[in-house]
Order: structure tokens, then C-alpha cells, then sequence
């Protein structure tokens, strides 16, 4: 794997971005004309994975389609170099994690106007059939202008392209404190997915936290499916009825009962005051888990559930008896 320091091409690798299962991401220089790219390469461990390359392809059709301020645009795609990477625009900015880290719950005018760019660039990418799946504050980066970027499409979702399994038992993708329900239950995904996790973002920039946590992923994704979130009115009495049901319905369990996609949304915040205030106060019945599911429909992947929750069972009463 390339370093801080190496050069590939003719750029010159600068510092690390960030780094998962499946790839890593640095900083770059064009030696040529000394703009910053973003490199990211995949992981050695991956080039064996037929899915993990067939993920990069995607993600190389994914750029090539779409052309929006919002986007970073794909620049060049090394499919066959070991290991294989990709060149794309650097996004100028501070990430939506850096800002609410630093700075907690917004300023409700500002909450929308990011909420509002974001939706902009949702409503581009689902009037191209391109689903990130993966909306987050780390893959949103804020301009100096207040302008959105949406980043990191490694997961995401080009209407009509064939299903890419994960390695391993489980179908699931997504970061759990916002995953939609449908994604928790192994389902695709699609506009309606996106739009889930537009709302706890705007949600989170709201109260200063997401509507779901926990130390455990599990009991997180737990909550998405069956509990109902703090409302916002009692986290933060000064805001807008209808600025919380924006949220409310964009967070909608059911993926019917959402806005439909990324432009109904935007939409919805452009003219708050349209959106119908009384799904604050209607019910939104648990989905349920898909463990039941899973007895009849995913018989293996219970399998696998079971002998992990074994395991770890096994692993505290090790370490009650020690005590």
C-alpha cells in the first residue's frame, strides 16, 4: 500500500484521509499543476474479492455519471494498477463531523441551509437513479460558502446494477446510527434510504446528537427498528413544528410514509410551512427485527447469528469465573 511521501503517477501522496476494510483514502498532489486530488486505492487484502472489485467498478460507473458542484468528480480510474485506485476532485471544506464535533447543535438557519444543500445534491443523485446509501457527517463536506459535498459512493447504488454481497454471512451496509430500517433488515435500499438518513443528519444537527446511539451497533439498529426517537420539541423547544416534521416524516420507519426522494425533500424545506404538522403526533409502529425473517429466509446467516451470540456469551462467563 502507497504512503505519505510515495508517488503514483504523477501525483505525490500527502497525508492520510481516512482508511476502512476495503480501502484507503489519502490526500494527493497533481505534480503537473499542483492541484489536490484524493487517491484511493483498494486494500491488498481485497484484490482476492470478486465483490470488493466489483464494488470499485460501480463506484467508476457511479462517477462517470454523474456532473454536479456537489459531487467530486471522478478524474482518473487505475482498474488494473496493484493496487487498484482511483483519482478524484478534492471536496474544499470542513466535514459536517468536524463542524458538529466542534461546535455541537446549530444554528437553526444554518441546520437548514446545509439540510437544504444536501438535499440538492440528493435530488441530482436520485434524478440519476445513483443511491448513496451511506449519508453521514464524515461523507458530507461543508464549503466556506456553506455549499455541500456528498463523498465516499463506495457503497453506493446505481438503479439496475446487480447485487454485490458483502464477504461473510451478512447483506447489511450502512453506518448504524444512520442506517434506515430496510438496510438494517438486509434490504437494498434505495431514494427512500437516503432520505432516512437525511433526516437524522438534520435531526442531529438539530438536538447535537443523533436520534440513535449506543456503544453497541447492535442495540443502535435495535433502536431504529423499534424505539421512538426523543422529539425535538422537548430537545430543543425553539424549533418549528414544521421543521420537526420534516424530520419526523423524512424518518418515517416505512419507507412509503417518507418523502418519496431526495427532491421532495428539498421540497419540503424550501416551503416548511406546506408539510402536514400532524405526523408529529402519528403512531410509527416498530418494523421489527429480522432475526424471525431470518429463520425461514436466511437460515445460514441465523446460524452464524447464533454461534456469534454464543461466543460472546462464552466470553463473559470467562471472564466472570476470572473474576
Amino acid at each position: 500500500m502507497p504512503a505519505p511521501g510515495d508517488h503514483v503517477g504523477h501525483y505525490r501522496i500527502e497525508r492520510p484521509l481516512g482508511r476502512g476494510g476495503e480501502a484507503a483514502v489519502f490526500e494527493g498532489r497533481d505534480a503537473i499543476d499542483g492541484r489536490r486530488v484524493v487517491l484511493k486505492f483498494l486494500e491488498p487484502s481485497q484484490l482476492g474479492d470478486v465483490a470488493a472489485f466489483e464494488r470499485m467498478r460501480r463506484e467508476v460507473a457511479i462517477g462517470r455519471t454523474l456532473d454536479h458542484p456537489g459531487v467530486p468528480r471522478l478524474l482518473e480510474a487505475h482498474e488494473d494498477a496493484r493496487p487498484p485506485y482511483l483519482v478524484l476532485a478534492y471536496a474544499p471544506g470542513r466535514s459536517l463531523r468536524e463542524i458538529l464535533d466542534r461546535e455541537g447543535r446549530l444554528p437553526l438557519a444554518r441546520a437548514l441551509a446545509i439540510a437544504g444543500s444536501l438535499a440538492d445534491v440528493i435530488a441530482y443523485c436520485h434524478a440519476q437513479h445513483v443511491y448513496h446509501r451511506d449519508l453521514k457527517p464524515e461523507n458530507i463536506v461543508v464549503g466556506d460558502d456553506g455549499r455541500v459535498s456528498i463523498i465516499d459512493f463506495g457503497i453506493a447504488l446505481l438503479d439496475g446494477a446487480p447485487r454485490v454481497t458483502w464477504r461473510g454471512f451478512s447483506g447489511l451496509v450502512g453506518t448504524p446510527e444512520y442506517m434506515a430500517p430496510e438496510q438494517i433488515r438486509g434490504e437494498r435500499g434505495g431514494p427512500e434510504t437516503d432520505v432516512y438518513a437525511a433526516g437524522v443528519i438534520l435531526h442531529e444537527m438539530l438536538a447535537g446528537r443523533p436520534p440513535f446511539r449506543s456503544t453497541n451497533p447492535l442495540a443502535t439498529m435495535y433502536q431504529h427498528l423499534n424505539m421512538a426517537a426523543e422529539p425535538l420539541a422537548r430537545l430543543r423547544p425553539e424549533v418549528p413544528r414544521s421543521v420537526a416534521a420534516i424530520v419526523a416524516r423524512a424518518m418515517r420507519r416505512r419507507p412509503a410514509e417518507r418523502f418519496a426522494d431526495g427532491g421532495e425533500l428539498l421540497a419540503a424545506l424550501r416551503a416548511p410551512d406546506g408539510v402536514d404538522a400532524g405526523i408529529l403526533e402519528r403512531p410509527d409502529p416498530p418494523v421489527g427485527s429480522p432475526l424471525r425473517e431470518g429463520l425461514t429466509r436466511h437460515p445460514l446467516a441465523l446460524l452464524g447469528l447464533i454461534a456469534l451470540g454464543t461466543a460472546v456469551l462464552v466470553l463473559l462467563a470467562e471472564l466472570l469465573l476470572r473474576r
